[in-house]
């Protein structure tokens, strides 16, 4: 049973310490991002997402809210146009949304963000 427990312990220390270097990583990636020009979109926000991620579900709605006052372009990953956008611009996590300004991405967000604190940066 003592064997068990420690075990589990390895392998949840494993499995949190691979989430915390994703996170990290997915940071790292995302700062290199701003200042990049982005295509298709000169003022507003593209919002990366897949329908199987569940922070992508409790980002929907602020989502919703976001396009009530700005464009708002939605890539699914789960779609070969939205998959092929988010490799071309190295996104490697969702949900992730860039705020594009004057055809610049000025600033990446990755996770769950409230729809106030996106519309301070547009």
């Amino acid at each position: 049973m003592e064997s068990l427990l420690k075990l589990i312990a390895l392998f949840l220390a494993l499995f949190f310490g691979f989430m915390m270097t994703l996170k990290i990583y997915a940071g790292i990636r995302s700062k290199r991002m701003q200042g990049r020009e982005f295509k298709g979109l000169d003022n507003g926000v593209v919002y990366f997402y897949s329908e199987r991620c569940g922070a992508c579900k409790l980002m929907k709605p602020e989502v919703e809210k976001l396009k009530e006052k700005i464009r708002v372009l939605e890539a699914n990953l789960a779609t070969p146009e939205g998959f092929r956008l988010a490799q071309d611009m190295g996104i490697v996590a969702t949900p992730t949304t860039l705020v594009i300004k004057d055809g610049i991405i000025k600033k990446v967000f990755v996770g769950v963000v409230r729809h106030q604190r996106i519309l301070q940066e547009v």
